[in-house]
């Protein structure tokens, strides 16, 4: 079987897992793929080396839509790469260089880059519409050629083949990346294509009450507030569905009694379907949630209220309100309205903590970035992509 694949090679010592899930995350924003994973493995040969190789969850398929995607997301501006060398600098490590190959067997496709602060070079050979073309980038250079194969009328298949071969093996991208690196490149690719030491999820913020602490710690801090501020003792079940761990953690770690701010609205909101103004709840007001008509139905599916939602962002024209509600999982989040009708959110806990963060934040580049993966990622969950 003809091998598709697109990896990124890192020192692990520079690029932990955290910037390898943030920064694809980061990346794959807008694209619409079923569940995005990474799979880890030490590169045989190629001392100090690990390669992340992505899958994007699809079924299999034609491995030409398999190589167009690869394409599209590895020559986007905001590529796997740059997004991971971006989580990279925002943990601690600014000086990281990566590399990436995007290859296909079925096609002439070879697509070597490495990538620093400074900028990236790229060396590739593909087939044109025109027969195989060869190409070199760089930030401020783009040299695109047709490869020229001399070869007599009286060639057989094997011929051409290798005559084809030996015209583009100096111009590919995995060519480029053994230079670079001073070990075969490819071979040590496929090798351990097939044996991945481990997985990593693909996410833009991560799930579990420490991941939540540190997001509402960072929510507090931008807007200047002091962590667990007035927080109750314990969150009380409502009709009967406890509180998540995750918002357990929230509800310790926030500030509920900022005197600077009492009313504590979040304005103007649109993450997917959480548009409008937000405001999360009370003690007092989730315990009045055992008499909130109809919140029957959302207990019996472990929805957990969390905040009220208003403006006329919601439909209608006239101001509503809805509940936003954390799931049992205590993950994804549910727009509640009347006790009945729920929708996906769209944002997980973590997305929409750090959404309010990145929005009382003056941003960096990087971050708007984020955001906007945020929001992309948001809209396509809400909408039921």
């Amino acid at each position: 079987m003809a091998t598709t694949f697109a990896a990124l090679i890192f020192r692990p010592a520079e690029i932990p897992d955290r910037a390898l899930s943030q920064g694809f995350a980061v990346a794959l924003g807008g694209f619409d793929v079923a569940s995005p994973r990474l799979f880890i493995a030490p590169l045989p040969g190629v001392p100090g080396f690990s390669a992340a190789y992505y899958s994007s969850g699809e079924p299999a398929g034609s491995g030409d839509d398999e190589l167009d995607h690869l394409s599209e997301l590895f020559e986007d501006e905001l590529s796997p790469p740059v997004a991971v060398l971006d989580a990279a600098a925002e943990l601690g490590h600014p000086g990281a260089t990566v590399f990436a190959l995007v290859f296909s067997e079925e096609v002439v496709h070879d697509d070597g880059w490495r990538f620093e602060a400074s900028g990236f070079v790229r060396h590739f050979v593909r087939e044109g519409e025109e027969g195989i073309e060869a190409g070199v980038e760089t930030p401020d250079r783009s040299d695109l050629v047709e490869v020229d194969v001399d070869l007599p009328e009286t060639a057989t298949a094997q011929e051409e083949r290798d005559a084809t071969d030996r015209a583009i093996r100096p111009l590919r991208g995995s060519t480029f990346l053994a230079d670079e690196l001073g070990a075969p490149v490819l071979a040590a690719l496929m090798g351990g294509l097939f044996a991945p030491e481990r997985r990593v999820a693909v996410r833009l913020v991560e799930p579990g009450p420490a991941s939540i602490v540190d997001e509402v710690t960072r929510l507090n801090r931008v807007l200047r507030r002091e962590d667990g501020r007035g927080a109750p003792a314990s969150p009380p079940p409502v009709r009967g569905v406890a509180a998540p761990p995750t918002y357990a953690a929230f509800a310790r770690a926030y500030d509920w009694a900022d005197p600077a701010d009492p009313e504590d609205l979040y304005r103007e909101l649109a993450i997917g379907a959480v548009e409008g103004t937000l405001r999360f709840l009370r003690e007092d007001e989730l315990r009045g949630h055992e008499r909130e008509p109809g919140w029957e139905a959302a207990a019996a599916r472990q929805l957990y209220p969390i905040a009220r939602l208003s403006g006329s962002a919601l439909g209608g024209g006239a101001a509503q309100r809805a509940i936003v509600a954390l799931a049992a999982d205590g993950e994804a989040l549910w727009v509640v309205r009347g006790g009945t009708s729920a929708a996906p959110a769209g944002p997980t806990f973590g997305e929409l903590l750090r959404y309010l963060s990145l929005g009382w934040s003056r941003r960096s580049d990087a971050e708007e970035d984020f955001i906007g993966a945020l929001m992309l990622r948001a809209r396509l969950r809400s909408l039921g992509g």
